[in-house]
């Protein structure tokens, strides 16, 4: 078995489910040869559990006149109906129009340099652009294709999406959620096999940790981008509203993006500054130590600007794979992941009074919350394991 995958980004610090399951078909037994479509992210660490993808990688440029000129050559009337749909679909998003054309040449090389590879199939990772990619490289006379959709890639805009998992050999969603969302809102998915696949964690390699939650000090931990829909501003928000009644707590913000420094400044007006820190991106190995030695961990996620919003945290799978008590918000296939009461606590989204209130609840009750992080460990361990769900993954490709 040899399959090519394509991504947007490589490498990519908040991306380790795709490195999970990309180091789960190599140890299976499946060759993996990897493209990426934006340029090499040199600002981005590459997690040493994933290091060896380094040298399954291959670079393509985006000028690439002999794949366009092949590609013409082979399937002129095919490629030129894929250029008019997406012209049409993308007619309200000129930006992504714009993204589109401009990846066309990239994509043709993409599939004629995975044919050469020896592939037979290619996947690719989100709706957005890699499955955009994967359908230019169909249409053009390249190798069968698959889809896992997630969050933002089919929740912003469900332009071309008809298309591009139409024609794709199988479609896979991360909840029951998105499965339903395409199943509504896209043409031609209503009676289509949708493959419900859970982002996963390698459970078996996790230990559990059976302490139980500590309050002196009180450890928060905050795991994800730093960008609107994941909400960071309503857990200060909550801490400056019952911080007071927290004792020595300290809350590890592990992560980076475009609301960084906002955040800081929040921080700092709000007078939390003291007892948070902004580490950045961090190696998984360093995030891994962080929920060993945390109290809670929380993701207080939201529906942000244009839609988009999670599918199911992988930091809330990470969180209770390690058995640590786990706060989210109740939005998009969340609940299909955390209980409220039973494996963790949901709270609404933007609501830092709740959030605060769930904070008081596991900090006056460890053992409690502890409870719920063991139930949400086994839960985890039935729906959300590697092993399983990475075999499913390569059925789909090669059945």
């Amino acid at each position: 078995m040899k399959l090519a995958v394509i991504v947007t980004e490589y490498p990519k610090s908040t991306e380790t489910f795709i490195y999970r399951d990309l180091m789960a078909w190599h140890e299976m037994g499946c060759e993996v040869v990897l493209y990426h479509l934006a340029p090499f992210r040199h600002d981005q660490p590459l997690h040493g559990f994933a290091a060896p993808t380094r040298g399954w990688v291959r670079e393509v440029g985006f000028v690439q006149p002999g794949a366009v000129a092949r590609a013409m050559a082979r399937r002129p009337a095919s490629l030129g109906r894929a250029v008019a749909q997406m012209t049409a679909a993308y007619a309200r998003h000129p930006k992504m129009l714009a993204k589109s054309l401009a990846l066309l040449p990239k994509a043709l090389a993409i599939a004629e340099d995975a044919r050469a590879q020896g592939c037979t199939h290619v996947h690719a990772e989100f709706a957005g652009h890699p499955a955009t990619a994967a359908w230019l490289g169909q249409r053009a006379g390249g190798l069968p294709y698959s889809v896992s959709c997630r969050a933002h890639d089919i929740f912003r805009t469900q332009a071309l999406l008809a298309e591009k998992l139409g024609e794709a050999k199988a479609v896979r969603t991360v909840s029951d959620f998105g499965a339903r969302f395409l199943r509504e809102r896209v043409r031609g998915m209503s009676d289509r096999e949708l493959h419900v696949i859970h982002s996963s964690v390698d459970v078996g390699r996790i230990a559990a940790v059976e302490a139980v939650p500590s309050t002196e000090p009180f450890r928060i931990l905050y795991v994800g981008a730093l960008e609107p829909k994941k909400g960071v501003e309503h857990l200060l928000d909550a801490l400056a509203q019952v911080g007071g009644q927290l004792g020595d707590w300290r809350l590890d913000a592990i992560g980076q993006g475009p609301s960084a420094e906002a955040l800081q400044a929040k921080a700092v007006a709000l007078g939390l500054a003291d007892r948070i820190t902004f580490h950045g991106a961090r190696p998984f190995e360093q995030v891994a130590a962080a929920y060993g030695e945390a109290s809670v961990c929380v993701a207080p996620s939201v529906i942000g600007p244009n839609g988009r919003q999670e599918g199911i945290p992988n930091v809330m799978i990470e969180a209770l794979a390690y058995q640590r008590p786990a706060i989210t918000t109740a939005i998009s296939g969340i609940p299909e992941l955390i209980e409220d009461g039973v494996t963790g606590l949901l709270v609404p989204q933007a609501d830092a009074a709740a959030l605060g209130a769930a904070l008081l609840r596991v900090y006056r009750d460890p053992a409690a919350a502890l409870a719920m992080a063991r139930r949400g460990r086994t839960h985890v361990e039935r729906e959300f394991d590697l092993a399983v769900n990475a075999r499913r993954q390569l059925e789909l490709f090669f059945g």
